[in-house]
């Protein structure tokens, strides 16, 4: 028994020793900045919950997390819907399901600066981007998506969800080929069509792994960040504005960190809420079954 807890601590311990020096410290001293008021030169002033009173107050930020939510609802079901197309699409076929494989994955690993200069490009008006040469071929009006504040944040959405929905795909892909093929061959002989044993074989052995995704997919969609930066900055205006994006302004451009850090954690926390609400979830469905 100690020998297996040593190797255990042997094999764990450069990776808990990662989590702790990248996680672990980083949340306890924004916990502890946000209780002050600092600039990153003067001393700083205690504020209690001053900064946590301040950001609730804060219109710029309420309106950020009314974004985020909706950042979170339409990319989490982009995403799964995405993935679960292609991992269907790829499990479905023999030939060039590997060139496929790497096609659906490839904006997985491109750099998201890469990605937003494409779509930039894609959507701009002037010059005129693909999207409005089609519309101006068509006779359409050319609409500047970006910097309409009722497209940004949808078009954001998407451009992000586009991204990452690749992990998701292999997530479902790997999912569909552990599937036991005696239980497709028992659908077939049974007369099951193709979509009977989809719907009611392949999708109900696989639910658990819904659940993995649904927390995967909440807890990055509410730390969104890159895409909205690079594309928006959070505009026009406050249009696609959200939460992380709001906290690294306030912290690193107007270099108030106390007030930023109030917005690090509130941030944290959700994100531990949502994930664990969705956990909640999943128990009762299994208790339930």
């Amino acid at each position: 028994m100690k020998k297996k807890t040593v190797d255990v601590w042997l094999f764990s311990g450069p990776a808990l020793i990662v989590y702790v020096s990248v996680v672990i410290l980083p949340v306890v001293w924004s916990m502890g900045f946000s209780f002050f008021d600092w600039n990153g030169i003067r001393k700083m002033e205690f504020v209690g919950i001053g900064n946590y009173i301040r950001m609730f107050n804060d219109v710029i930020f309420r309106a950020a997390l009314l974004n985020n939510l909706y950042f979170m609802a339409i990319g989490t079901i982009y995403q799964v819907l995405s993935g679960l197309i292609m991992a269907t699409i790829l499990s479905s076929i023999n030939w060039g399901s590997n060139t496929m494989r790497v096609l659906y994955f490839m904006p997985c690993i491109i750099s998201s600066v890469a990605i937003c200069k494409v779509f930039d490009k894609i959507l701009s008006v002037q010059p005129v981007g693909i999207i409005a040469a089609f519309a101006g071929l068509l006779g359409l009006e050319q609409v500047a998506f970006l910097s309409e504040p009722k497209w940004a944040l949808l078009v954001v959405t998407l451009i992000d969800a586009y991204k990452f929905c690749g992990i998701y795909m292999v997530i479902f892909y790997s999912a569909f080929m552990a599937l036991p093929s005696d239980v497709e061959e028992a659908a077939y002989i049974d007369g099951c069509s193709w979509f009977q044993q989809y719907f009611f074989v392949k999708l109900p052995m696989i639910r658990n792994i819904f659940m993995v995704i649904i927390v995967m997919l909440v807890n990055g969609t509410l730390k969104g960040f890159d895409v909205s930066y690079i594309l928006t900055y959070g505009g026009p205006g406050n249009a696609s504005e959200l939460m992380a994006t709001y906290m690294y302004k306030t912290a690193f451009n107007a270099t108030r960190f106390g007030y930023g850090s109030a917005m690090a954690v509130f941030i944290f926390f959700i994100s531990m809420a949502a994930v664990g609400l969705t956990r909640l979830l999943q128990i009762k469905l299994i208790r339930s079954e």
